[in-house]
């Protein structure tokens, strides 16, 4: 029992992880029709550019905390801008898309090789190192504040879209695009905000997790998969969907070690999307999660 309640409270922490990654990804999509295969990048970016700021420049935690979130939403507004709007001009197709994701995850990849090294770091846990007791099993403080951190940034997002003139400007533009033209909204600067709000998610989950886990430019490939399966699991369309999906997603791969070798957690973790995907084709909150909440 004691095993299986400490997998259970590391599959939750896991599990808003790759919430958060798969919220970012599916405000993209929800934004852009994008399938966004570098929502993973974001993450790398974030923590190592946090990283960076500690390092080098010695800068107070907070101040590089916001610097990580900035950079990821800057990275996603140049994407916006150099890569999909000239694509979206000479009306590409959604299978480019997702291959000029996947090219610009090699490369920012590659970037992150060639300007930080093959260097694994981690960052200063929030609160502090200590360890608590929860029944048999333990729990570091950190991850007891990543858990509040990322409640707050979920609500705070579920309110952004339905009480905020931006948030419903940018829902009626991923919506129906004519429509919003009509009315006045700039479509054209709402997707790119969406591309905005989809990199500062992303690299908020990558600094909550680097304090756990270290960031290298490898891990990148692993949590977009993970992100992108949580995406799947709650609806790629529904932002707040991923959050159901990611802690179905942390909880399965983190039982898999109760019953099988820990080799198998990943394997365990994906065998589960490939079921729900055949019992439910539309994820677990059925068609309303792909129209979008």
């Amino acid at each position: 029992m004691s095993l299986v309640l400490q997998s259970i409270l590391s599959g939750l922490v896991n599990g808003v992880v790759y919430a958060l990654i798969g919220v970012g990804m599916s405000v993209i999509f929800k934004g852009s029709r994008v399938i966004n295969a570098m929502q993973g990048e974001f993450s790398v970016v974030g923590a190592m550019f946090s990283v960076l700021l500690l390092a080098a420049l010695k800068v107070p935690y907070p101040v590089a905390i916001a610097g990580g979130v900035a950079a990821g939403a800057v990275l996603g507004v140049l994407i916006d801008i150099a890569f999909v709007r000239p694509m979206m001009r000479r009306g590409a197709s959604e299978e480019s898309y997702l291959l000029l994701t996947v090219g610009l995850a090699s490369a920012l990849s590659a970037a992150v090789l060639y300007f930080g090294g093959r260097d694994s770091h981690l960052l200063p846990a929030i609160g502090s190192d200590a360890i608590h007791d929860v029944g048999s099993a333990t729990i570091r403080e950190h991850a007891l504040w990543l858990l509040v951190v990322a409640l707050a940034v979920v609500g705070a997002l579920k309110l952004f879209y339905q009480r905020t003139v931006l948030g419903l400007s940018m829902a009626a533009a991923s919506i129906d695009p004519d429509g919003a033209t009509t009315l006045g909204i700039d479509v054209r600067r709402m997707r790119t905000l969406t591309f905005a709000l989809g990199g500062a998610l992303g690299a908020i989950g990558g600094i909550l997790f680097a304090p756990l886990v270290a960031v290298n430019y490898a891990l990148g490939l692993t949590l977009t998969l993970k992100g992108f399966a949580a995406a799947i699991i709650g609806g790629l369309a529904n932002p707040l969907g991923a959050v159901a999906g990611g802690l179905v997603l942390g909880l399965a791969e983190s039982l898999a070690v109760v019953v099988f070798p820990s080799g198998y957690r990943d394997a365990v973790a994906l065998a589960l999307l490939v079921l729900i995907m055949l019992v439910l084709p539309n994820g677990l909150l059925g068609r309303a999660a792909r129209k979008g909440g």
